[in-house]
């Protein structure tokens, strides 16, 4: 009885998280993209190929200050809650020492090779960019304690106070760098000062004095973990950077905008593994556990990442033309694009479940074969298929890092996929995808895509996946969760889409 309360517990506050976290990645979304949606507009090609260039260059360089040490704190404190002030001292700190090594040398470089103003206006985007790494310090303390709520209510309110000062400072002054400025504000009056708040008001006291051993304890990891997120930010942003150096930054600001719609839904991904991955940790050699949670997050993933890879290969060029311009619309990047949406989030799911028990290398392994082979595609093909080129590089990849980490998670804890409900989702896909296809409008083409995906989800569902769907339904007409009746199906082994 007690296992079972421990079990219906558990699923309450990691339903409760994914839902208000899920909501704010949402909200935070919409105001980063409505950011970028007035850079584009307000701004020519150019200049807003400058800026994303730094956004590039700052989210490449604050990788090397993060190292992927939040997963580490998250890691060893959710297993032993009593190391979280010692070990939250101990990340601020090495954030500190790295962030002032990485932003020093790149200011100098930036003034040396850029105009006053452009290299002005990526410095503030570089330093935004390293002060999130403390945000997200913070953020990763909320976790442990799998107390996120406030943490995602501070997020909201950056990523809109971002939009507000840098649009109406570029609205005020036409001028990049002081977007960029409006956008440095917001990070550290809001972000950092705020998610500071929210981690107090959970009870994490950050502690400087003698951490050298908590130093030590998150260091060990990051030959794994860091190099991991630095291979990963940089299979992420490194085509932006090299479509600057060899086409021109008019493609790099064509390219940021598709790439910007593929990102979009990402967060989900984000979502989700702050919300599991501290509960995979504290029972990290429990393999049923590790393995359930595992299924439900790949469930959730294909349901959503599969059909939006459709839109995007069917309808993405009409929704680069609408929020951006026809300016920014390159036909086929779309079709290069459409599957790295999914296969991303394979990748990281796997990732994410190996490294909540233990640094695996394997992780860092795919991360850094990933980057290898989307650089070398890059640099082959950039120069003769331009833009186009970094979309499939970028799809290659992720396809291969998919496969390098989902081989030894199986091995590990046994298969993650529930097939009833992959078959349903891929033949609801199937359906929304031919009515999209042939509905010329865009805007009841997405509205009635999703009204069929959704109708034809259920149907295929309920035939082909009763007791995933019976779950799914559980949950939905209980607000506490999933009671003992909704979960005896899974443990069967049937879905758990719903969970």
């Amino acid at each position: 009885m007690t296992a079972t309360l421990e079990r219906d517990d558990s699923l309450r506050r990691t339903g409760s998280a994914v839902v208000t976290l899920a909501a704010s990645e949402l909200l935070g979304k919409v105001a980063t993209f409505l950011t970028f949606l007035v850079l584009a507009r307000v701004l020519g090609m150019q200049e807003f190929g400058v800026l994303s260039f730094g956004l590039s260059l700052g989210l490449l360089l604050g990788v090397v200050s993060s190292l992927g040490l939040d997963a580490r704190l998250v890691q060893l404190c959710s297993a032993r809650p009593e190391l979280i002030d010692r070990c939250y001292g101990a990340l601020l700190a090495i954030r500190a020492v790295l962030s002032v090594a990485v932003l020093v040398p790149t200011t100098i470089v930036l003034y040396a090779t850029m105009s006053v103003p452009h290299a002005t206006a990526v410095c503030l985007l570089v330093a935004s960019a390293l002060l999130e790494t403390f945000i997200d310090a913070s953020r990763a303390v909320c976790g442990a304690r799998q107390q996120q709520q406030l943490a995602a209510l501070v997020l909201v309110a950056q990523r809109f106070a971002a939009l507000g000062l840098s649009a109406g400072a570029l609205v005020l002054t036409r001028s990049a760098w002081c977007a960029a400025l409006g956008y440095l504000v917001a990070t550290v009056v809001v972000g950092v000062v705020g998610m500071h708040v929210a981690a107090r008001r959970v009870g994490a006291r950050p502690r400087f004095r003698g951490i050298r051993p908590e130093v030590r304890l998150i260091l060990v990891a990051a030959p794994v973990m860091g190099l991991d997120e630095i291979a990963s930010m940089g299979l992420f942003r490194i085509d932006a950077a090299l479509i600057g150096v060899l086409l021109s930054t008019t493609a790099v600001g064509v390219y940021g905008a598709s790439y910007r719609i593929f990102e979009t839904v990402l967060f989900v991904s984000w979502t989700l593994s702050r919300a599991y991955v501290p509960v995979i940790a504290a029972r990290a050699h429990d393999t049923e556990h590790v393995r359930t949670w595992a299924r439900r997050s790949l469930t959730i993933i294909c349901a959503i990442y599969l059909p939006y890879g459709v839109v995007l290969a069917l309808r993405g060029d009409d929704l680069v033309g609408l929020l951006f311009g026809a300016e920014y619309v390159h036909a086929g990047l779309f079709l290069a694009l459409a599957p790295a949406p999914l296969l991303f989030g394979i990748n990281h799911l796997c990732g994410s479940v190996l490294l909540a028990r233990r640094p695996y290398p394997v992780v860092l392994v795919a991360s850094v074969v990933g980057l290898v082979l989307n650089v070398g595609l890059n640099l082959w093909l950039i120069p003769v298929w331009g833009i186009t080129a970094a979309a499939a590089a970028s799809s290659l990849a992720f396809l291969v890092e998919a496969v390098i980490v989902l081989v030894p998670l199986t091995r590990l804890v046994g298969s993650i996929a529930s097939v009833p409900a992959l078959v349903a989702i891929a033949l609801a896909t199937t359906c929304a995808g031919l009515f999209a296809a042939e509905v010329s409008s865009l805007g009841p083409a997405l509205v009635g895509g999703v009204v069929v995906y959704l109708a034809a989800w259920a149907l295929l569902s309920r035939a082909l996946d009763p007791g995933g769907f019976a779950a799914f339904w559980a949950l939905l007409r209980s607000p506490a969760g999933v009671g003992e009746e909704a979960l005896e199906p899974q443990a069967r082994g049937s879905s758990q889409i719903g969970a």
